[in-house]
């Protein structure tokens, strides 16, 4: 644990502890497994753009930092939307970068519950890279399902890529983060409505 700090020790717990729950003891759990219909913990994005608090925005390290971590852990629309309000009347209307970064967060939310554990939007091309295990019981569900089926007969724009036993998620021209949301909530309501669970 000294080695690869707290936080990194707490999730490589976390999802051993998962993983044993849906394998070893999924009898024992299976009301609480029921209850999860979701995959996947976090996702992480990667992007040419430019998704930040600028320095001239809040001068201080310490409260972007503190920023940083409250918009980490809004859970809600309304958490969002009241930061955002209380961001504009502390700093000023918000710029690009920041209004990006509110898009970052509702679109990581998405992206949890879709089954992607990392997004890349980079040269206006989305890659969104499923779940990293090949065997994992994600690929029968109905969330994956629905995503195939949405690839087949709703959209144009997207498509399904396999590199080696993994599966990924191609949409392209995606040429902003108001574009890569918009496409990633379709989605999603597509999956989910369809799939007879609740849609955001």
């Amino acid at each position: 644990m000294a080695e690869i700090g707290f936080e990194m020790y707490q999730k490589i717990l976390d999802e051993a502890i998962r993983e044993l729950k849906r394998s070893e003891f999924k009898e024992l759990f299976k009301e609480e497994i029921a209850r999860q219909d979701d995959f996947v913990q976090d996702c992480t994005i990667d992007t040419d753009l430019e998704i930040l608090i600028p320095d001239e925005y809040v001068e201080s390290i310490t409260e972007r930092l503190s920023l940083y971590t409250r918009l980490d852990s809004c859970e809600t629309e309304e958490e969002l939307q009241y930061m955002k309000k209380e961001l504009a009347d502390r700093f000023g209307a918000l710029p690009q970068q920041v209004e990006d970064l509110f898009v970052t967060v509702r679109c990581r939310k998405l992206a949890v519950e879709l089954g992607f554990e990392k997004m890349s939007l980079k040269d206006n091309v989305l890659r969104c890279f499923f779940i990293n295990r090949p065997d994992s019981s994600y690929f029968e569900s109905k969330t994956f399902t629905m995503i195939l089926n949405y690839l087949q007969t709703q959209t144009n724009k997207a498509r399904l890529k396999q590199v080696g036993r993994l599966f990924m998620l191609l949409a392209e021209p995606m040429k902003s983060m108001e574009e890569m949301h918009r496409f990633l909530a379709e989605l999603h309501r597509f999956s989910f409505t369809k799939a007879g669970t609740s849609a955001e």
